[in-house]
C-alpha cells in the first residue's frame, strides 16, 4: 500500500504539473493505470491506497481539501470498479488473449475511466473551477485517465508475469537492440523536429511485437507514447495549428490507436503460439499413444497419389520415421504375397462405395520378419461426391496372433491330451458301475489300476497347465535348499518305472542347493519326453555329475535324436517337435523344464548323444551364481 501510495501521487504530480494540464485536468494521467494494475495483481483491498493517494495529489494542486476529497472519491471508483469488472470476467495480466485484450479496452479505458472523468469534472464545475466548457473539459479528463490504463496498465501487467525469463540470450541482446532503436527513431521524430516521417517507428513496432508478442508490445507503445507527449510538451512535436494540449490529445489519440493494434497484433501472436504448443503437445501425447499401443495413422492424397505416415507407423513397417516417401504402390509392395490381392480388392471397393473398411494382413518387413496388421479407414469425398483422400489407421496385432495361435495350440493339444485318459476312465467307470460284481477279480484290478494311471496322467496335465499360468504370472519363486541330486534322479526314475523303457541312473553324488520339487519335475518331464519319442526298448539314462561349481543333469536315450534344426525351438511352449498325433503329450514338458531351469538361474539346451540319441541336459549353478544370473535376467 504505501509503495502504491508513492507511485499513485508521484504519476499524479508529474501529470498536474505539465504545461498542458488544466489545473488538476491534465491529458497525461499514468495513477489510473498504476491504480487499476495494482489493484488487479495485488488486490482489490489496497483501495485505501489509491483514495489517499488521489487526496494527497489533488490537495496539494490548489484545491480546496474538500474538493479533493470528492474527486478522490471518484478515483478510488475508477480502480475499484475497473478492477473488479477484469477480475469479473477472468482477465489475464499476460493480455496474450484477443478478450484480454478487449476486456482492458472495455472495461479498464472506456467505463471506469468515465466514472472518475464525470465525478471530478460535476465537482469542479459546481465548485466553479472550472475554465472551459464541461464537455471539453471532461473530454480532457477522460482521454488523460483512458491513456493511462491503455499505455501504463499494460506495461504493468505484462512486466509483472516476467517475460524475460523466458528469454535467452540472444534474444535477450536482439531486445536491448529494438530498444535502442526505437528509443533512437523516437527522440528523431518527436523531440528533433521529424514529426512528420512517424511512419518511421512502425516497421520497429512491428518488429518488437513479431518477436517478443505483448513483452515487445507493451514496451514499445509505452517508449512512443512516453516520447510523444514529451514532444509535444515541449513543442518539438507541432502535431496541428491547435495548443499544446490539443496536441498532445491527438498525439494520445494517435497513440492510443497504435497501442490497442500492437495489442492485438501480440495476443493473436500469443494465441498462435498457444495454439501450436497445444498443438505439438496433443501430436507429442498421441505419437506416445500411437507408440504404446502399436497404432499408427495414416492420410492417402488420392489425386497426387502421396501417402503421409505417421512416426509408429513407419517403426510398425521397420523404417526410420519419415525416412522415405510414400506411395499406394509401395505400401501394397509390403504386404504378404497372398494377402496383397485381398488387400487391393477391398481398398478399390472402398473406393467405389465410399464405405468405411477393415481389414487383417501380413507384413513384410525388409529383414523378411512378418508381422500381423490390422487396418482400418475412411473415403473422404470432395464437393462434387468423388473420392479425394482416404484416412486411416493400423495396428501390429503379431502379438495377438500368436495368443489366438497359442490358444488353439492349448485347446488343441489340452484337448487331445484330456480326451483319452477321459475316455478311458468314463469307459473304464461305466463298465466297472454296470458289470463290477460279474467281473474277475484280476480284471477289475486291471481296469482299477488302468482307471489310476489315466487320473495320475490327468493330474500331471493339469499340474503343467497350473505351473505354467503361475511362471506366466511370476508368482513361482525358487526356495534353494541343499539337496542330493543324485538321489532324487533316482527317486523319480524309479516313480517313472516303464514296462517298454529300461531307465538307469548313473553319475556321483552331488549336494546342491536347488529347489528338489523343482527339480524333480525337470526330471520327470525329460524322462516323459524320452520315453514319449523314443521307440519301445529304448535305452534311457539319467546322469548326475558336478559341473563348474553346480550340477549338470543329462537324460539321454539311444532313440532317433533331435534334428539340428528344432534343437533351437524345441523348449517352446507347445512345442512338440517332430511328433504327430500319434504321440503322445502336449508340448508343455520341455517348456516347464525350460522355465523351472531358468528359475534356478540355469540353462537347458539338447544334443546329440554317443549313440547318435539325444541328449538333453540342464545345468543349475550354485546358489551365488544362480541369484546374480536371477538378477541380471
Amino acid at each position: 500500500m504505501a509503495v502504491l501510495f508513492v507511485a499513485y501521487v508521484s504519476a499524479a504530480k508529474l501529470g498536474i504539473e505539465l504545461r498542458v494540464a488544466h489545473g488538476v485536468i491534465t491529458p497525461v494521467w499514468a495513477p489510473t493505470g498504476i491504480a487499476i494494475a495494482s489493484l488487479v495483481l495485488y488486490g482489490v483491498r489496497l483501495w485505501p491506497a489509491v483514495a489517499l493517494g488521489a487526496f494527497v495529489a489533488n490537495a496539494t494542486s490548489g484545491l480546496a481539501p474538500v474538493d479533493a476529497a470528492f474527486i478522490s472519491v471518484g478515483n478510488t471508483l475508477e480502480a475499484v470498479v475497473g478492477s473488479m469488472l477484469l477480475l469479473h470476467v477472468g482477465f489475464r495480466p499476460a493480455i496474450d488473449r484477443i478478450r484480454d485484450v478487449f476486456s482492458l479496452i472495455v472495461y479498464g479505458a472506456l467505463i471506469s475511466t468515465a466514472i472518475a472523468a464525470t465525478n471530478g469534472v460535476t465537482v469542479l464545475w459546481v465548485s466553479d473551477e472550472l475554465a472551459r466548457p464541461y464537455g471539453s473539459e471532461w473530454l480532457l479528463w477522460w482521454i488523460g485517465d483512458a491513456m493511462g490504463a491503455l499505455i501504463v496498465a499494460p506495461l504493468m501487467f505484462v512486466l509483472w508475469t516476467r517475460p524475460w525469463r523466458q528469454l535467452d540470450l540472444r534474444a535477450r541482446l536482439e531486445g536491448l537492440v529494438v530498444l535502442a532503436a526505437l528509443i533512437a527513431l523516437s527522440a528523431t521524430v518527436f523531440l528533433a523536429g521529424q514529426w512528420r516521417y512517424p511512419h518511421l517507428l512502425f516497421p520497429v513496432l512491428i518488429w518488437a511485437t513479431l518477436r517478443f508478442q505483448q513483452f515487445g508490445a507493451v514496451t514499445s507503445s509505452f517508449v512512443v507514447a512516453a516520447f510523444a507527449v514529451t514532444g509535444a510538451v515541449r513543442g518539438t512535436a507541432l502535431l496541428g495549428h491547435g495548443s499544446t494540449t490539443e496536441i498532445v490529445q491527438i498525439l494520445e489519440a494517435l497513440t492510443a490507436g497504435v497501442a490497442v493494434s500492437l495489442l492485438i497484433l501480440g495476443a493473436v501472436l500469443a494465441e498462435r503460439s498457444e495454439a501450436q504448443r497445444q498443438l505439438a503437445a496433443a501430436h507429442a501425447s498421441l505419437a506416445e499413444a500411437q507408440e504404446v499401443a502399436h497404432v499408427g495413422s495414416w492420410e492417402w492424397e488420392i489425386g497426387s497419389n502421396r501417402v503421409t505416415w505417421s512416426d509408429e507407423l513407419y517403426r510398425l513397417w521397420g523404417l526410420e520415421p519419415q525416412s522415405v516417401e510414400l506411395t499406394y504402390e509401395r505400401y501394397l509392395d509390403s504386404v504378404h504375397p497372398a494377402d496383397r490381392e485381398p488387400v487391393r480388392t477391398i481398398v478399390e471397393r472402398a473406393l467405389e462405395s465410399g464405405a468405411p473398411f477393415d481389414f487383417e494382413h501380413r507384413l513384410v518387413l525388409a529383414d523378411d520378419t512378418v508381422r500381423w496388421i490390422h487396418g482400418s479407414g475412411r473415403v473422404i469425398a470432395d464437393e462434387s461426391g468423388a473420392p479425394a483422400r482416404m484416412v486411416g489407421a493400423a495396428q501390429d496385432i503379431t502379438e495377438r496372433k500368436r495368443i489366438d495361435d497359442l490358444r488353439d495350440s492349448i485347446l488343441s493339444a489340452v484337448s487331445h491330451e484330456l480326451r483319452t485318459p477321459l475316455t478311458s476312465i468314463i469307459g473304464f467307470s461305466i463298465t466297472l458301475k454296470d458289470k463290477g460284481a460279474s467281473l474277475a477279480q484280476r480284471t477289475r484290478d486291471e481296469m482299477v489300476g488302468h482307471l489310476a494311471r489315466q487320473a495320475e496322467k490327468l493330474d500331471r496335465l493339469l499340474a503343467d497347465l497350473l505351473d505354467l499360468d503361475r511362471l506366466r504370472h511370476g508368482f513361482v519363486r525358487p526356495h534353494l535348499r541343499p539337496t542330493d541330486v543324485r538321489e532324487l534322479a533316482a527317486q523319480v526314475a524309479s516313480d517313472h518305472r516303464s514296462n517298454t523303457h529300461s531307465i538307469h541312473v548313473d553319475g556321483s553324488q552331488v549336494i546342491a542347493d536347488v529347489d528338489a520339487p523343482k527339480v524333480e519335475r525337470i526330471i520327470e518331464n525329460l524322462l516323459a519326453n524320452a520315453v514319449n519319442h523314443t521307440p519301445p526298448g529304448t535305452k534311457i539314462t539319467v546322469t548326475v555329475e558336478p559341473h563348474d561349481s553346480g550340477v549338470l543333469i543329462a537324460v539321454e536315450d539311444n532313440g532317433p535324436g533331435v534334428a539340428d534344426e528344432q534343437r533351437e525351438t524345441i523348449f517352446g511352449i507347445f512345442n512338440r517337435g517332430a511328433a504327430s498325433d500319434r504321440v503322445p503329450g502336449t508340448g508343455i514338458g520341455l517348456s516347464l523344464v525350460a522355465q523351472f531351469t531358468a528359475l534356478h538361474g540355469g540353462s537347458a539346451w539338447v544334443e546329440e548323444s554317443t549313440s547318435g540319441g539325444a541328449s538333453f541336459r540342464v545345468f543349475l549353478p550354485g546358489r551365488e551364481r544362480a541369484e546374480d544370473r536371477r538378477d541380471s535376467s
